[in-house]
């Protein structure tokens, strides 16, 4: 290992050293502008927010938050289906699959929670509803959706999600 690791810091100083010039690496993210959009999302869940607009009518997007009890891990496709028109703004209504996978910590002091295990899993399989906002002078997003579904594993039954969030348009 370690004349591995000497072999490489050697070809990394040698190279260096007889560089002529320094190498600039260019980073075209023309084709991303306008497409990718990051931020925060408040509700369930809590935490970081990231989409990819592929087209005019498809965005993919994913979660990665907390509702303080656990981990969540989430993801939606939505498609938009009509653009509302208020006074010149466009408020744009998108619908489509999501999920939500969810970690969660056992409450050992609560008496009527009665199993040994350390951690809850479930999947929400949701249907998400998201009204949205663009602003036209600076680069930000305003959202809020909500999702009605199902809980799977642990903890069968309804499932939902809320969330209101604001994202930086790259």
């Amino acid at each position: 290992m370690k004349k591995i690791l000497t072999a490489m810091a050697a070809l990394f100083i040698f190279t260096n050293l007889h560089a002529d010039e320094i190498k600039t690496i260019d980073l075209d993210t023309s084709r991303l502008e306008g497409k990718v959009k990051a931020g925060v999302s408040l509700g369930y869940p809590i935490g970081l927010t990231v989409g990819y607009r592929f087209t005019e009518v498809f965005e993919l997007n994913g979660t990665l938050g907390t509702d303080y009890n656990g981990f969540i891990f989430g993801g939606n496709g939505l498609f938009t289906i009509a653009k509302l028109k208020i006074e010149g703004e466009l408020f744009p209504i998108s619908i489509g699959p999501g999920f939500n996978f969810a970690i969660e910590d056992n409450d050992h002091d609560n008496p009527s929670h009665n199993d040994d295990r350390d951690s809850d899993l479930h999947l929400d399989i949701l249907c998400i509803l998201r009204f949205e906002y663009d602003f036209k002078e600076i680069p930000l997003n305003l959202f809020v959706e909500a999702g009605a579904g199902l809980r799977t594993w642990d903890d069968m039954g309804p499932a939902g999600s809320f969330a209101v969030g604001i994202r930086y348009i790259f």
